[in-house]
């Protein structure tokens, strides 16, 4: 029996998306891997930064290629 996981696309966001994600803004797009909180903080430490996550709703089904995501989700600040 196979499991499917949840993926997810991570963000880092300015610090409004702690409370609202619609009106933040988006720094950096991180991939389908959560980065490590050292790598976050030596390039977004001083940023008032959080990092964020989006499911992936829907996939390319030749490339793999994710072409989109639900809603963002606050995950922790930076």
């Amino acid at each position: 029996m196979e499991i499917d996981m949840q993926e997810y696309e991570w963000f880092v966001m300015d610090g409004r998306a702690r409370f609202d994600t619609e009106s933040a803004a988006v720094f950096e797009a991180c991939g389908n891997k959560e980065p490590s909180n050292k790598s976050l903080r030596k390039g977004c430490g001083d940023m008032d930064a959080v990092l964020v996550r989006a499911p992936v709703t829907a996939k390319d089904s030749t490339t793999g290629d994710v072409i989109s995501c639900g809603d963002f989700e606050y995950v922790r600040d930076i």
